[in-house]
């Protein structure tokens, strides 16, 4: 199971907005209203899905292939900190999500 590549209309003026950044972690904050902290090492790419009904949808993308789909209320982006990477974000509809074909 490794994501596969965005889904959805291939129309040019659909496109995704993206910008490498080094990042030292990224926080979110779940609708429960818990913290989570996520280190930077493993992290590839992280995606925004731009038109959710609630809140905010994450996919979090690592080297491994691993996949994190999240429903958040807030992110917050680390940039200062030990061991900082370079992590793709990218703000993207969510028809061209990444989520994983399963066969």
């Amino acid at each position: 199971m490794v994501p596969q590549d965005p889904q959805g209309t291939q129309d040019p003026s659909v496109t995704d907005v993206s910008n490498v950044m080094q990042v030292s972690e990224l926080q979110y904050v779940d609708l429960q209203g818990k913290t989570s902290v996520v280190p930077s090492r493993n992290v590839f790419e992280v995606r925004l899905l731009e038109d959710t009904e609630r809140g905010m949808r994450i996919e979090i993308l690592y080297d491994n292939g691993d996949y994190s789909l999240i429903d958040a209320q807030a992110m917050h982006i680390l940039r200062s900190g030990k061991d900082p990477m370079d992590v793709r974000f990218v703000r993207s509809a969510r028809s061209r999500m990444r989520f994983p074909k399963m066969k």
